[in-house]
């Protein structure tokens, strides 16, 4: 890539491909009201357009040297770090294209319909210039989007046949990889498909200060894609620019209100509507998107994630009806992210908390309270009374999606989320298994990491029922000591536990319940640290 005579950005190849009298698509000479505007605070404009032509795909571009550096990107960008998107170069685009949306007529160069899938601002990462990178074939940059969020980087690939990624029809010279960096905006799973719609209206073409506050309206009553979690704290205190609530020991889930009917959400972004259909009605006809936890309590009102293992993967709707009967479930709701299609996540969250006290709350749709200041009273309450333990947030913080300091948790007990990836055969009386082995995933290195055994707080139902599922995981080879029962990393258990060893083991583990809302590779070893 590296030549001096790429480094002058050039339109010529974009206005040789086009008709301007045949398609809306701007020329080139209107770009100067667009370039002159500095950012104060990020290098550069970016953009991404669904393109729907012969084939849809979705161009990414970069604002670099004055143009807008493009790719087109077959399956679309996603935030899944653990892909890897083919992306072709193509000719450079004016700055005015950053907000095109219309349909190119057919019989012109790359005729169908074009939305603007997302849009922002970039920042580079590193010293090197963003130009400099990409004359060196490797760019690396964050993304501040409406969709995008993180760090990622643009990786020119050598011109020779390559067995890994998609065939292309272009020549391979113009081959890039798009990689999606592990940070807290990953998200596994991720497509671009889950993400539809246009972001902007192509009647208000922004000025650069503006850019981000027009993304906000054509998602108004969608919640984020992901949800804003609590860092792990070190030391307890108190503070009277903090709310302290009590940390629920269920599962975690978005309830979207729609003039009274209900659909959730769990936090990898699956329904699960159908498992609680006690929840499919909210008391008040009214819209909104709630963050909340699904909840089962025990006879003394405290939540039991052992007791909401009884509702949690059943199936047909006679089982989970008499489920419902026998374990019912609450919805404790924390946050309020949209109210009658306003978006509420930029505002502070003792407003949101506000608007959200406010509903017409009855069984089973609960509000979540707090107290003020008194982080170190309420932990105590909560471990008097055997809770899972609280969570400290500030006040004045927006809802991010993502890991975050502004919400910090702080537990009773010690517990640790963990990925099973192999058992023992049983030993004396009983007939399934002698214990879990169990890891947890490093970013660092891409590997999940053992972290020790657990063969207690099972009885004969639960047993059995894991066995029964880890016979259905594919078996590989795995790097665990002793003998056992390798399986795939893919299901997720909740383990309490006295304290981490010098070797980074689990001392005196004690078997929880199975979770279904967490992905194995957001199971890292929690560490306090905030």
């Amino acid at each position: 890539m590296g030549t001096s005579s790429k480094a002058v950005p050039t339109l010529k190849e974009y206005s040789r491909k086009r008709r301007f009298g045949t398609t809306p698509e701007p020329e080139p000479n209107r770009s100067a009201s667009l370039a002159v505007v500095p950012s104060p605070i990020h290098a550069g404009r970016f953009c991404v357009q669904e393109h729907h032509a012969s084939h849809l795909h979705y161009d990414l571009r970069l604002e670099i040297a004055g143009v807008l550096k493009s790719w087109a990107v077959p399956k679309g960008p996603s935030l899944d770090p653990e892909v890897r998107r083919l992306a072709m170069a193509t000719e450079d685009h004016p700055l005015e294209y950053l907000t095109f949306e219309g349909k190119i007529p057919e019989g012109n160069y790359g005729a169908g319909e074009v939305i603007v899938w997302d849009m922002g601002e970039y920042e580079p990462v590193g010293d090197t210039p963003p130009l400099r990178q990409w004359e060196q074939g490797h760019l690396k940059f964050r993304l501040h989007g409406e969709k995008l969020h993180g760090e990622f980087a643009l990786a020119h690939l050598p011109a020779r046949p390559l067995k890994t990624v998609e065939p292309a029809p272009q020549p391979r010279d113009n081959q890039w990889l798009l990689i999606k960096k592990h940070d807290e905006a990953g998200r596994f799973g991720d497509s671009a498909d889950q993400h539809p719609g246009s972001v902007i209206k192509p009647s208000e073409p922004p000025p650069r200060s503006k850019l981000r506050l027009i993304t906000k309206p054509a998602s108004m009553a969608e919640p984020p894609s992901a949800p804003m979690l609590a860092t792990l704290g070190a030391k307890l205190f108190s503070d009277p620019d903090w709310l302290f609530e009590v940390k629920w020991d269920g599962i975690r889930a978005f309830a979207r209100l729609r003039r009274g009917k209900v659909a959730l959400t769990s936090r990898t972004g699956r329904d699960v509507s159908a498992q609680y259909p006690e929840l499919t009605r909210f008391p008040a006809t009214i819209d909104a998107v709630l963050d909340g936890e699904i909840v089962a309590l025990d006879a003394e009102g405290r939540s039991s994630f052992h007791r909401l293992q009884q509702r949690m993967n059943l199936s047909g709707r006679t089982a989970i009806a008499r489920a419902a009967m026998q374990v019912p479930v609450v919805f404790y709701a924390f946050d309020l992210l949209t109210l009658r299609g306003r978006d509420l996540t930029c505002l502070p969250l003792a407003e949101r908390k506000s608007q959200l006290a406010a509903l017409p709350w009855s069984e089973p749709w609960r509000y979540s309270d707090h107290i003020v200041g008194d982080g170190v009273g309420l932990f105590d309450l909560a471990r008097q009374r055997g809770l899972e333990g609280i969570v400290a947030k500030r006040a004045e913080s927006a809802y991010q999606p993502g890991r975050s300091r502004d919400w910090i948790k702080f537990k009773t007990a010690q517990r640790q989320e963990a990925v099973i990836v192999g058992y023992t055969d049983p030993l004396g009386e009983r007939s399934t298994f002698g214990a879990l082995l169990l890891a947890v995933f490093n970013p660092a290195s891409r590997q999940f990491e053992y972290i020790g055994r657990v063969g207690t707080g099972f009885d004969a139902r639960t047993r059995a029922d894991i066995l029964r599922r880890l016979r259905r995981v594919p078996r590989p080879s795995a790097t665990v000591p002793g003998r056992f029962h390798a399986v795939a990393p893919e299901l997720v258990a909740e383990i309490k536990f006295a304290e981490w060893t010098a070797a980074g083991r689990l001392r005196a583990p004690v078997f929880l319940g199975l979770r279904t809302d967490k992905p194995p590779r957001e199971c890292v070893r929690e560490v306090a640290g905030a």
